[in-house]
């Protein structure tokens, strides 16, 4: 009895978090049952979005052009899949002796953000911020002049409403120069001192780690030099910049030495600014200077009538399937169609709370997993009914049942998922989304037959009737 609460809490428990989940505000404007849906995220093919195409520019001097543009397509590639656009499309193209990109990213309605995914070269570094401007400095002689004599350079910030002057010398030291650098790791987080909606931290490779520390230390400024109105100049002219694609992403104090090569980026980025800024640190920088030569908004690849056309054929299908199981195996039959729903709910939920991106590959990915789940239900509906017949009780043959199907289901469950697995991390774009939903999907159904179905056909034991000779239940 003590195994059958814990079965019910936890399933009661992953249902909830489920339909939380698919709760969350934040989902496309709609109204009634279709509101579950509002938060899932569907793909070029089902509901458009921003198509991008660039010129690959390569350099002159390079031996193998073609593999250039391979190691372009990769950092692009890394980058989509990075910031949870897995079921975005980048292929090359060539003609007039010219190499292209084409970047297809479903749901993106705003060309520039996508844009500025793409197109970022990605080359970030480290320097020292010695003045800075409330205007343009390059319209005036005496700031250029400044620049000259320093040996810096002007860079704007991001949200072009400052510029500093930089030098990449820290402190004139040749050997201090960190430009660059590999990130081992990049990752979105809250702002935890509350100053910015969210930061990127980041880790160095361990390559950098030694030349950023010296860095760090070479403009560390005490706290009662900070305090200090009269050094105040002095400590303006020492503070740590760090600068991407020639855009100035944070300018502050180092008030204590970076030893591990961790650091955080700060820019007041919302969610979706750090998760792709984060994506583009850790997929590094662009091999070759790409020339945009369009970016439009397409309409769904699929027709709305395919489309409906489609749905209605999976709905009347899996309307078969359930009718075939009351038919067949009665009460039994009711279970599993419960279970259907309890399944695709889990799917749905996780859907809508990673915010993973659904095609059509990935729908059928969730009907292969109705069959999957169906075809579990007939092997433990099968052994409860042959155990019955030799005398057992309704209850006994459930848990004998249960458990002489557990390993022949986990089995044939764990060969399914090792193959997605194997797509997951070879594919790209939508074979991907194929692999996430045929994973999950797999997930849900193995702990519906294991635990949900355990659950509620303890409950119905005694509504359980079977033949005694062949044939189905009555």
């Amino acid at each position: 009895m003590r195994g059958d609460r814990v079965r019910l809490v936890v399933s009661l428990a992953l249902l909830v978090a489920a339909v939380v989940a698919m709760l969350l505000p934040g989902g496309k404007p709609m109204k009634g049952l279709a509101k579950l849906f509002s938060r899932i995220k569907f793909g070029l093919d089902l509901s458009g979005g921003v198509r991008l195409e660039y010129r690959v520019e390569i350099d002159k001097s390079a031996e193998n052009p073609s593999a250039v543009v391979d190691d372009v397509w990769t950092v692009l590639r890394n980058r989509l899949d990075s910031a949870g656009y897995t079921e975005a499309v980048v292929r090359k193209s060539f003609r007039e002796d010219k190499s292209f990109i084409v970047v297809e990213i479903p749901e993106a309605t705003d060309t520039a953000a996508a844009e500025k995914l793409v197109g970022s070269t990605g080359l970030l570094w480290f320097g020292q911020a010695i003045d800075e401007r409330d205007y343009n400095p390059l319209d005036k002689s005496d700031d250029i002049n400044l620049a000259l004599r320093e040996g810096g350079q002007w860079y704007q910030d991001k949200d072009g409403k400052k510029w500093y002057l930089i030098k990449k010398e820290i402190n004139n030291r040749k050997d201090l120069v960190l430009v660059g650098p590999r990130i081992a790791q990049a990752i979105p987080e809250i702002d935890r001192k509350g100053v910015a909606n969210y930061v990127v931290s980041f880790t160095l490779d361990r390559e950098f780690v030694e030349v950023f520390k010296n860095i760090t230390k070479e403009l560390y400024v005490p706290e009662q030099l900070l305090n200090n109105p009269t050094q105040a100049q002095i400590a303006a002219r020492k503070r740590l910049a760090i600068v991407l694609d020639d855009k100035v992403q944070f300018v502050g104090y180092v008030v204590s030495p970076i030893e591990d090569g961790r650091g955080q980026i700060r820019g007041n980025f919302t969610f979706e600014q750090a998760r792709e800024l984060a994506a583009i640190l850790r997929s590094g920088a662009l091999p070759a200077r790409l020339e945009k030569v369009s970016a439009i908004l397409i309409s769904p690849l699929l027709g709305k009538d395919v489309l409906e056309q489609s749905l209605r054929a999976g709905i009347i299908g899996a309307i078969a399937v359930m009718v075939y199981m009351i038919l067949f195996y009665g009460i039994m039959g009711i279970v599993a169609v419960i279970g259907i729903f309890y399944a695709l709910a889990v799917i749905f939920g996780y859907l809508s709370g990673t915010g993973t991106i659904l095609t059509l590959p990935g729908i059928a990915g969730i009907i292969f997993t109705i069959g999957t789940l169906v075809d579990g239900n007939i092997i433990i509906y099968e052994r409860i009914k042959e155990e019955i017949r030799t005398g057992k009780t309704t209850k006994a043959a459930i848990e004998v049942a249960f458990s002489k199907s557990f390993w022949t289901l986990f089995d044939a469950n764990l060969t399914t998922i090792i193959a997605a697995l194997f797509l997951y991390y070879f594919g790209t774009g939508t074979i991907k989304g194929f692999a996430v939903t045929t994973i999950v999907g797999i997930f849900a159904a193995m702990f519906m037959n294991l635990v949900f179905s355990k659950v509620i056909l303890d409950a119905v034991s005694d509504l359980i009737r079977v033949r005694k000779t062949g044939g189905a239940q009555r």
